[in-house]
């Protein structure tokens, strides 16, 4: 054994993808199963002077969530470009909320229904779209 004595941190980072009927900064459609490229607009594309403007539901759902999991929601959050390359991503950036993301330390109790383990606590750092 060392002399160092090591605490076993296990994060997970968990993706949902909201049942919307329209994406989350434009009124583009989400039906599963179109042709390809028939469900974009200057928004999407990232075109020059297109300006998005959030799903109203996404946020509700989202507010909905950080509630659920005992989130701070604080009184000012902001949107920030990801700039990478993927083949899907054709504007060449991700619209995210890492900085201040709308909702951040909460928690999730959970329990086993057989008793096979103790109850926890489970820390949540931040919710956010993107």
């Amino acid at each position: 054994m060392s002399e160092f004595s090591y605490e076993i941190v296990i994060g997970l980072e968990v993706h949902v993808q909201l049942k919307t009927k329209t994406k989350l900064f434009c009124r583009c459609r989400t039906e599963f199963g179109n042709p390809p490229n028939t469900q974009t607009c200057p928004v999407c594309l990232g075109m020059p002077g297109s300006l998005p403007v959030m799903n109203k539901k996404a946020y509700f759902l989202s507010m909905r969530t950080a509630l659920a999991l005992n989130c701070g929601i604080p009184k000012f959050t902001k949107w920030d470009r990801k700039n990478y390359f993927y083949p899907d991503l054709p504007k060449g950036y991700q619209t995210s909320q890492f900085d201040l993301p709308m909702s951040e330390e909460g928690y999730l109790d959970i329990k086993s229904t057989k008793d096979e383990f103790e109850p926890r606590r489970v820390r949540i750092i931040r919710a956010h779209l993107e």
